[in-house]
């Protein structure tokens, strides 16, 4: 695995080593490549790199649709959110939506027009996404796979800066701690 990774760090900086510059035509705004830069594109790999590489050098993406994003997803990782929003200029109230219940660990809301503060979990089908209230501005919006990612943010100066009661910080903790 070492060597795999250490021959693409190679081969990453033998491309860097070969930028590509595009030249821009003088009748349209439309940029193109060389001849000598299509030639260090389609340039042939080393035969000795790794059978992987090969094969998918060899098989290249059908564009069938058949691979997508959450296909490549470890899926026996859960993701987890945490969002803040400013609902200063929304409706009365306004909420998030499109994530269900059961997935929310965490949820507070200040006022009727206040911060809105969320951390919930994707279910293991792949990562959810909240639908936001109109009108609203994201603040944090934080994604990871590692639950001790958002206690650590969570501890963070920065993050005390978007949130300084310390009771919504110790329910926030506590609620991921109840992850743990």
């Amino acid at each position: 695995m070492k060597r795999f990774f250490g021959l693409m760090v190679i081969f990453a900086m033998f491309l860097c080593g070969n930028i590509i510059q595009a030249q821009e035509q003088d009748d349209d705004d439309f940029l193109f490549l060389t001849d000598d830069d299509i030639a260090a594109i389609e340039m042939a790999l080393p035969d000795d790199i790794p059978e992987i590489i090969q094969v998918l050098r060899q098989e290249p993406h059908s564009g069938t649709g058949q691979n997508n994003e959450v296909s490549r997803l470890n899926q026996s990782l859960s993701i987890y959110h945490l969002l803040i929003l400013d609902r200063a200029a929304c409706a009365l109230n306004a909420d998030i939506s499109g994530i269900s219940n059961a997935n929310i660990i965490y949820k507070y809301k200040d006022g009727v027009n206040g911060y809105l503060i969320a951390i919930y979990m994707s279910p293991p089908e792949g990562p959810v996404f909240p639908q936001m209230p109109d009108r609203s501005r994201i603040l944090v919006n934080m994604t990871t796979a590692r639950i001790h990612t958002l206690n650590e943010y969570i501890d963070s100066a920065p993050f005390r800066r978007f949130v300084t009661t310390r009771r919504i910080i110790l329910d926030m903790q506590e609620a991921v701690r109840a992850l743990l």
